[in-house]
């Protein structure tokens, strides 16, 4: 019985993340996060992808490019599938042919850096957005 209050414990702290320092859901106080992509995807010309942004789709233009603004100082490099995608430079990409492309990268669990005195926290999770290109 013990061994699975522990469990149980040990979970619930795990899904808490670190604690009142986490990493909010949401986009940051003046940036607004793109649609996802839905049944009707329309297409834009510039995206912005963020944290809030993982495991969503977003439709891009050919010749449109998508931001990727990831925490962490520095951010993770960014990974990408597919040859619907060019890197035009770091953390940016643009269409350059019709068809899909994933973004990969990893995000930190934890707001960074520490304060003063404050326990670090290195712990990552995995980041992906689908990129349509139309």
């Amino acid at each position: 019985m013990r061994v699975r209050t522990g469990v149980a414990v040990a979970a619930l702290l795990l899904m808490a993340g670190c604690g009142p320092g986490a990493v909010p859901a949401g986009p940051a106080p003046g940036e607004t996060a793109p649609a996802s992509a839905g049944a009707g995807c329309g297409t834009a010309t510039e995206v912005t992808v963020t944290a809030a942004d993982n495991g969503h789709h977003v439709c891009l233009d050919r010749r449109g490019t998508v931001r990727v603004r990831l925490p962490g100082t520095p951010a993770a490099p960014v990974t990408v599938s597919g040859t619907a995608l060019a890197e035009v430079s770091e953390h940016l990409y643009r269409g350059v042919s019709a068809g899909t492309a994933v973004l990969a990268s990893t995000v930190p669990v934890c707001a960074s850096p520490a304060g003063p005195g404050g326990v670090r926290c290195l712990a990552v999770t995995a980041w992906q957005v689908t990129v349509v290109v139309r």
